[in-house]
């Protein structure tokens, strides 16, 4: 936990006691006395950038609030992790009181719900419109895994395609068979496994110093963190895979929101309601964006064979069955629905 998050919630603690508030008010015009004269500021985090796509989703998001509640509501986005909150510490920071409202992508959340993991299943998932109609059939249960947990659901926004960055062109296989790629969670990694390259789990921030010294050869990710970590640097080829999805959820403390006018909620609802879809598009447009930018600076696109995908789904399918025995009854019932209503091979 970063310093500035320790005293955040050093200083919403104060605010709630009027006596303290007292204290703070006679030394310092800042935070509780904001609260009181100017209405609720709420503190996000998000592990991102400033200019990456989902921290301006978020200033945006911020800015309808803030406008649409004549400055009643504020919420102050701290991006780049300044407040030290990264992957499952997202959770216990807004259980805690730390942050009010944070963002987080479901891989980093599932050593805590492993029914996170789903949308992660190789090749289950082909484009943004069946993501819509997964996330259409997951959200009642996901809202209710994130009620269990003090917290409330604000709005879900993927990343874009996912890739397989190599430093040569893979005809088959057999031709990259070895090399040593990073993954980012459990699915991703035994997909890897199983199609016979030598994973390693590594978060994003480590991936460049990986790449640097040789103790990866190959990443999978988005065309977004590939430009932003100027992969070409390093890596020669993007293959177009699409194997699986990367959905960030923003989501609020309950006690936060509970504690806010019904007309804020209101509010705050709808917004999310409203621009949700409009986040969406912006994945989908910075995902061709960026690609273009990796193309200027000597990335190779590639965009494998049938024969390729197709020994590729082969080798892969069998996961969404032990994923299934693992998570329990709730996967099944996910997974069986959303290949009946896209029309798919049930399992």
């Amino acid at each position: 936990m970063g310093k500035q998050g320790v005293m955040i919630l050093k200083l919403k603690q104060a605010c709630k006691t009027p006596f303290m508030v007292l204290g703070l008010l006679s030394l310092s015009l800042s935070g509780c006395d904001q609260q009181i004269s100017d209405g609720t500021t709420w503190d996000m985090s998000l592990p991102w950038a400033i200019n990456l796509f989902h921290t301006q989703n978020a200033l945006k998001f911020s800015q309808a609030i803030s406008d649409k509640t004549h400055g009643t509501l504020t919420i102050k986005v701290h991006a780049g992790a300044t407040l030290g909150l990264e992957g499952p510490d997202t959770l216990r920071a807004l259980k805690e009181g730390i942050v009010d409202i944070a963002e987080a992508p479901f891989f980093q959340l599932v050593g805590v719900e492993p029914l996170l993991g789903l949308e992660s299943l190789p090749f289950l998932v082909n484009d943004q419109e069946e993501l819509k109609l997964l996330y259409d059939i997951m959200r009642p249960k996901i809202d209710q895994l994130f009620a269990k947990r003090g917290l409330k659901v604000v709005y879900l926004v993927p990343w874009p395609n996912q890739n397989i960055y190599l430093k040569k062109r893979a005809t088959d296989l057999n031709s990259i068979i070895g090399t040593k790629i990073r993954t980012y969670d459990r699915n991703t990694t035994e997909m890897m496994d199983t199609l016979g390259l030598t994973p390693l789990q590594l978060a994003s921030s480590d991936v460049v110093p990986a790449l640097a010294s040789g103790m990866v050869d190959a990443v999978m990710t988005s065309t977004s963190t590939g430009r932003s970590q100027k992969y070409w640097e390093f890596l020669s080829h993007i293959h177009r895979t699409n194997h699986v999805w990367i959905t960030n959820v923003m989501t609020v403390s309950l006690k936060s929101w509970q504690q806010l006018p019904a007309e804020q909620q209101r509010i705050l609802e709808e917004t999310a309601k409203e621009l949700e879809p409009h986040f969406w598009q912006v994945s989908a447009a910075d995902d061709q964006k960026q690609l273009a930018v990796l193309e200027e600076n000597g990335i190779e696109t590639v965009i494998p064979d049938d024969s390729l995908m197709q020994e590729m789904r082969a080798l892969a399918r069998p996961m969404w069955r032990s994923f299934i025995d693992r998570v329990g009854p709730d996967a099944k019932e996910i997974i069986d629905t959303f290949l009946e209503r896209t029309g798919k091979q049930p399992l």
